[in-house]
């Protein structure tokens, strides 16, 4: 298996009554006693496993915040818990970083390209990168070039068997996660959403592509979360408001805390009717193409419609999903926040999905050679094959 380097400087980042997976963070500022003893106390009264975490430790031992995480998370099954400082956070959730915004294996194979960083329309998936600066390309050539934010950088690339040069420049940018287009095969409809993150910033752009999806009627729809690793809940929330308005009211998902914390659980609803802005979907089945980098907040979305829609009409296609059935809410001390674990998140039908994964209904592998959503592209072209034949290939 190829290992994936991500060069987005924060990815997957959650906040407030959210699900992501985890990304750490340090800082320069001192880590004090004070600080060290506010956490200590959210591991004994707020974690989900406080029961066992030591209550006496040595505060002496720890420098850095995420430091003393990793010795207090209870692992397994916390992979997850984690801290960042504010700035980290806002830029995540207003969809600000910095570098080129691509994503590459562990071969120099780009497997993903970020929606509209620098990046975006000059290199592409599936792109085998061959030199940098006009020497041969290496991980480190290309992580210390995305750190000289301005400086351009010279690419030649292999792109379906042709040499490709291209230049781009690294630099502070906001950037999209989400991308729609209807497709129609033996006359069917099929509308096709790409979403990368559950930002708090990314409503609008999905209920945009909604909008469309309404208006032009699709039959089915298939969601791409191959590299989606969670984010809000809220947004989540309002996701599934999108894909279906005939359960006004219902419980989406629970929030089920620790014993001590019982108090603090919570749900989210499908909106009202009187509510709905007229842009919603009613759809009797959904498709999900997933990877185990699918995680948290995506897998409480396909969770969660699982009750209504019935799991016969949750298509998951890929290979099993993360694993990480439960969510964090933040807690700040100065400047940063920290996020330990604190709630498993469920169905209406009292239900979390697995710290296994979800299982595909269809196995397929990720298909780099293709731009995601190209109709060529193994997952989705699975997908329109179980949307024609009910099965899978």
């Amino acid at each position: 298996m190829q290992f994936k380097v991500l060069l987005f400087l924060i990815l997957f980042i959650p906040f407030f009554n959210s699900c992501g997976s985890s990304s750490s963070s340090s800082t320069s500022q001192t880590f004090t006693l004070e600080e060290k003893k506010f956490v200590h106390e959210l591991f004994l009264t707020e974690y989900l496993w406080y029961d066992d975490v030591p209550s006496t430790i040595n505060y002496a031992q720890y420098n850095e915040p995420q430091e003393m995480i990793n010795t207090l998370r209870v692992t397994p099954p916390d992979l997850w818990s984690f801290t960042l400082t504010e700035e980290e956070y806002e830029n995540f959730a207003n969809q600000q970083t910095i570098g080129f915004g691509f994503g590459y294996t562990s071969d120099l194979q780009i497997f993903l390209v970020r929606i509209d960083s620098p990046a975006y329309g000059k290199l592409q998936r599936g792109d085998q990168i061959v030199e940098v600066n006009q020497q041969s390309a290496t991980s480190t050539l290309i992580k210390e070039a995305s750190q000289n934010v301005d400086q351009a950088t010279q690419f030649k690339v292999i792109r379906n068997g042709t040499v490709v040069e291209t230049t781009v420049t690294p630099q502070e940018y906001s950037f999209k996660v989400s991308l729609g287009k209807i497709i129609t095969q033996e006359n069917k409809k099929i509308g096709y959403l790409r979403y990368d993150s559950f930002t708090e910033s990314s409503v609008n752009e999905f209920e945009a592509i909604f909008t469309n999806f309404h208006n032009e009627n699709i039959n089915e729809l298939v969601i791409d979360l191959r590299y989606n690793g969670g984010g809000s809940l809220s947004t989540a929330s309002v996701l599934l408001d999108n894909i279906t308005n005939a359960y006004p009211g219902n419980i989406q998902i629970y929030l089920d805390w620790n014993d001590k914390n019982q108090n603090r659980n919570s749900i989210y609803a499908f909106e009202e009717r009187d509510f709905q802005d007229g842009n919603e979907l009613t759809m009797q089945r959904v498709i999900f193409l997933v990877t185990k980098d699918s995680a948290s907040a995506s897998e409480a979305l396909i969770n969660a419609l699982k009750p209504y829609l019935g799991e016969n009409n949750i298509i998951t296609i890929g290979e099993n999903t993360h694993g990480k059935p439960v969510g964090m809410s933040g807690r700040a001390y100065g400047i940063n926040y920290y996020f330990l674990i604190n709630f498993f998140v469920k169905n209406s039908a009292d239900q979390t999905s697995s710290f296994e994964g979800i299982a595909p209904t269809c196995s397929a592998e990720d298909d780099i050679t293709h731009l995601m959503g190209d109709e060529n592209e193994t997952m989705f072209a699975t997908a329109l094959y179980y949307i024609q034949n009910n099965r899978c290939p």
